[in-house]
């Protein structure tokens, strides 16, 4: 999974992390993002006057950089239960997991997977619907998780 953090960290070659979030994406064999990750980015991208960035990512998810995985009413409904499970416990946003992430936290388990290319800590305070004990923030994590 890619989360609207990883991306942008991906992108952003002032940010000190950029190389690593980069080549996490670009090793990645798929990078799945939902509608949600991609209108978040190309928000976040355009209010920080970043046009040609994002341009440049709308080309990635045309191209099929990234995987784009759409919902289902079923996996909205999930999402909201994760929002409404886990509000109050999160560190940022304030407080609460938003719908972005919940339904990145959806698709992981639809996917079977725990790897989320991410800079937002809250998803280590989540229970993976995967069945794996806990999810792996890359590349935070790429020392002592190998992908699966």
């Amino acid at each position: 999974m890619a989360d609207s953090g990883g991306i942008i960290a991906a992108i952003n070659s002032a940010g000190p992390d950029h190389d690593a979030y980069l080549l996490v994406l670009e090793s990645a064999a798929t990078a799945f993002v939902t509608p949600l990750v991609v209108t978040e980015v190309h928000h976040l991208l355009m209010a920080a006057g970043l046009a040609a960035a994002a341009d440049g990512f709308l080309e990635d998810v045309i191209g099929g950089f990234y995987e784009l995985v759409n919902p289902t009413v079923a996996d909205v409904e999930v999402a909201g239960e994760l929002v409404r499970r886990y509000r109050g416990s999160m560190q940022s946003k304030p407080g609460s997991l938003d719908l972005a992430d919940a339904m990145n936290i959806v698709v992981a388990g639809a996917k079977a997977t725990n790897l989320i290319v991410a800079t937002d800590q809250d998803y280590r305070r989540v229970v993976p619907l995967s069945g794996h004990p806990a999810f792996a923030l890359l590349p935070q994590d790429l020392a002592s998780h190998a992908p699966r």
